[in-house]
């Protein structure tokens, strides 16, 4: 009876949290950037786990989370063996261009380049530790501005390691993908590491509006060929118009999120002071005190 209440606790106040955090994200996200928004989205995922683990269920929700860690540590491996099957080292003088972009970046890991011969892959960013970035045929024939602007991205992933932040979410996916608001969470995250990626490409780049037409032009055309062989493109399509409208209109920075209509009041260009941005620490730190506390009392 004990342990039945203590998850109808946690249940109500994870919710409220949610409910919360994800609603104040909505009025104050015009005024973060990406970086801020993630964070919001990494509280968003991490508050359910951690007030689980320090309750007094702490021991099995402590086994669950290594369970699953371990089991999606597996399910990478397996995939990404997989998928490097059908890949091959770069060409030498394509590997030598990537590497010069990384230099000139300022990128310093080392880094793997490999190459699909078939051309049936995007470009990406592989590997939790070493990182691993696939090239193909369509990327190597692009202009120079859209060759420069597309690689920027992927090696903006190796410098944020964000294989490593999309595993993270893969857990956490895993673990609450049961509660719709926390699905939110994780779809958030996911769109706002492609989002920060952007940002460093673009400030590599030097220009965010040429960077995002190379983006569109890439994503069209890739569009286009995905058509062609019947996939469903809607998903994609609304992440690329936000992530382009994320670059381009400085009077609308997180398209993707929306204040419910009876609280918008008009719109501001007023910046909120830095601190202000990372309020959700203090707001994940006190829910879970709140649940602490009440478990406490059972």
């Amino acid at each position: 009876m004990a342990d039945a209440w203590l998850m109808a606790a946690w249940l109500f106040i994870i919710s409220l949290f949610l409910l919360d955090t994800h609603l104040t994200l909505r009025i104050i996200s015009q005024h973060l950037d990406p970086a801020a928004r993630l964070g919001w989205a990494s509280v968003l995922l991490l508050v359910p786990i951690v007030t689980l683990v320090l309750s007094p269920a702490g021991g099995w929700a402590a086994l669950a989370v290594a369970g699953v860690a371990l089991l999606r540590l597996a399910f990478h491996i397996v995939g990404c063996r997989t998928m490097m099957a059908g890949l091959v080292p770069a060409p030498a003088d394509a590997a030598a261009r990537i590497r010069r972009l990384a230099a000139e970046f300022g990128v310093h890991r080392p880094l793997t380049v490999l190459f699909d011969p078939s051309d049936q892959m995007e470009p990406a960013t592989t590997g939790l530790l070493r990182p691993v970035l696939i090239t193909t045929p369509s990327v190597l024939a692009l202009p120079e501005a859209e060759f420069r602007a597309v690689i920027a991205h992927e090696l903006a992933h190796v410098v944020r390691r964000d294989p490593l932040r999309i595993w993270a979410c893969g857990v956490a996916r895993t673990l609450l993908g049961w509660h719709p608001l926390a699905r939110m969470a994780a779809d958030l995250f996911a769109l706002e590491v492609e989002m920060a990626a952007d940002q460093q490409a673009a400030r590599w780049t030097g220009d965010r509006r040429r960077y995002a037409l190379a983006l569109g032009r890439w994503g069209l055309r890739q569009a286009g060929r995905a058509a062609l062989a019947g996939a469903v493109l809607a998903g994609a399509s609304s992440q690329l118009v936000h992530r382009i409208t994320c670059l381009t209109d400085e009077d609308d920075p997180a398209p993707h999120l929306r204040a419910p209509a009876w609280l918008v009041v008009g719109r501001s260009r007023r910046r909120w002071p830095g601190r202000l941005g990372w309020y959700h620490l203090p707001m994940g730190a006190a829910y879970t005190l709140l649940y602490l506390a009440v478990t406490r009392l059972a």
